[in-house]
């Protein structure tokens, strides 16, 4: 049977958030290949994402060409519920594993980027309890009914829980995740030594995944109108945020990656030096130099985040350097003395002379 208008709705909403989804994972390939910077597990996460998510959208089209989704019960016959139940199921297995890799894909960005002890630690933990509960949600939804053939079969006697009540639990345990999430870089990029305006930018990049947290709520409150009376009809808004949620995250997920492909939107660093006279010290000093940020530095996240810079190797011909280097690898003190002598006449700048003797030892 052909699709009904709701079916096509969906259908169509449904396939431009996954073709969105599509060039936002191949964008982020590119910007991958173009810094030179490694594959991650978050990179093969968001790769694996995709392919679910094209395996929902195949689901969804199925659902409501064969299953009826988005008409009136009443209208269906015994063979097409059987196919809705079904598919259906089929449905929950394949977003049952694509929450938890996209939610474990954003995890590991971040630790791919803050690189702090106690951050990874609480990450790791973090990534644990979504894998953990992903896998039993997995092997619940396989056991909601005994045997599994009642759950589409209702011909047949067989014992099945809640399964609203199941899919509102698994959703709170999203909504938290996602808030969780949305969080955890907040400290990090506050910590890092740059304008406030620079930091702002930078939450408002993940700030994005505020929606996700949006989609997540609302979809609890959609799985309360449907009406075990009319389910193929009244499951359309349940249907339809079941696939914005992991779209609007996976989307989200890819776009700090991104942005390293466009360098007009990179943030300058600002100086902090006002226009005002001040004063200096004439004073004859010894310093120690880094020719690099150290790689203790709080800004050096903020290359990893600007320039895609993490893991990538420095290479160079002809230099100091030799190939194959990592990034901070010719960190070196430098013990420099600075005499500087300063003579100004009040009567023009242009009769200030400087004297200026470094010896470098």
């Amino acid at each position: 049977m052909a699709p009904s208008a709701r079916g096509w709705q969906m259908i169509e909403i449904v396939t431009v958030l996954v073709a969105m989804c599509f060039i936002s994972v191949v964008l982020r390939v590119v910007a991958r290949l173009q810094r030179r910077v490694g594959f991650g597990v978050d990179d093969y996460l968001s790769v694996i994402s995709m392919v679910l998510m094209i395996a929902m959208l195949i689901e969804l089209g199925l659902w409501c060409s064969i299953g009826g989704n988005g008409a009136h019960v009443k209208d269906l016959d015994a063979d097409t519920l059987m196919n809705y139940y079904k598919i259906f199921l089929a449905n929950q297995f394949t977003y049952f594993l694509l929450c938890p890799a996209i939610k474990v894909s954003i995890i590991c960005f971040y630790r791919r980027v803050f690189t702090t002890p106690r951050f990874q630690t609480f990450t790791f933990g973090l990534n644990c309890l979504i894998g953990a509960w992903g896998t039993g949600i997995f092997l619940a939804c396989a056991g909601q009914c005994r045997p599994l053939r009642a759950y589409w079969d209702h011909s047949i006697e067989g014992q099945c829980f809640d399964a609203n009540l199941f899919f509102i639990v698994n959703q709170a345990f999203n909504v938290l995740m996602d808030f969780v999430i949305l969080v955890l870089p907040i400290p990090m990029i506050w910590n890092l030594h740059r304008a406030w305006q620079d930091k702002l930018a930078l939450n408002g990049v993940f700030a994005l995944g505020t929606f996700v947290c949006f989609a997540s709520i609302y979809r609890i409150v959609v799985l309360f109108w449907i009406s075990p009376s009319d389910p193929t009809y009244t499951v359309y808004q349940a249907t339809l945020w079941t696939h914005v949620e992991p779209s609007v995250g996976l989307i989200c997920s890819c776009l700090p990656i991104i942005r390293g492909l466009f360098p007009a939107l990179k943030l300058k660093n600002r100086s902090n030096r006002s226009d005002r006279p001040y004063y200096i010290n004439t004073d004859m000093s010894n310093s120690n130099f880094l020719s690099k940020s150290s790689p203790r530095s709080p800004d050096l996240e903020y290359v990893k985040m600007e320039a895609g810079m993490y893991n990538a190797r420095i290479e160079r011909t002809g230099g100091v350097m030799g190939r194959g280097r990592l990034l901070g690898d010719d960190l070196h003190p430098l013990n420099i003395k600075v005499q500087t002598d300063i003579a100004i006449t009040p009567e023009s700048d242009s009769n200030a002379s400087e004297d200026v003797q470094v010896q470098r030892e």
